[in-house]
């Protein structure tokens, strides 16, 4: 059976999705998050898009901070994940390309470097860097 192979996993502040056409419009992307204390509440989308699949799929996203490394085949992330969802689809065909976005609501425990993973059937397919930093006093937390 074909791997899927991942085509692009953006972090952005939201999606849109025009309802006629079903294209994608991604706004405010971003690689690094601030905060005046942690913990800190985030809230971000992360849109991506996977092709070559053929039959059952599950589909897994993450986000686990980077000291526990990125996943690989044989174990999960040591501390467990900050963030995690699972869906299950089905490609009919590998031609076919599906394009989704997940909305992540959580609590980052501390600044430092975290991974957002996008795994199929186990298997790692992206992983994108997510830098958490704190703000000195003077700055406002809006922009989590």
């Amino acid at each position: 059976m074909p791997e899927p192979y991942c085509l692009a996993m953006v972090l952005c502040d939201a999606v849109y999705r025009d309802a006629t056409t079903g294209k994608f419009t991604l706004l405010g992307t971003f690689s690094t998050v601030g905060a005046a204390s942690y913990p800190a509440k985030v809230r971000f989308s992360v849109y991506f898009a996977v092709t070559d699949g053929l039959g059952p799929t599950g589909l897994r996203l993450r986000l686990v901070d980077a000291a526990a490394g990125i996943a690989d085949r044989s174990s999960p992330a040591a501390e467990g994940p900050v963030f995690e969802i699972t869906a299950d689809l089905s490609f009919d065909d590998p031609l076919e390309v599906f394009e989704s976005v997940v909305g992540i609501e959580t609590t980052l425990p501390k600044p430092g470097l975290y991974h957002c993973e996008l795994l199929a059937n186990d298997e790692l397919l992206m992983s994108r860097r997510l830098l958490a930093v704190q703000h000195g006093d003077e700055q406002e937390s809006s922009d989590v």
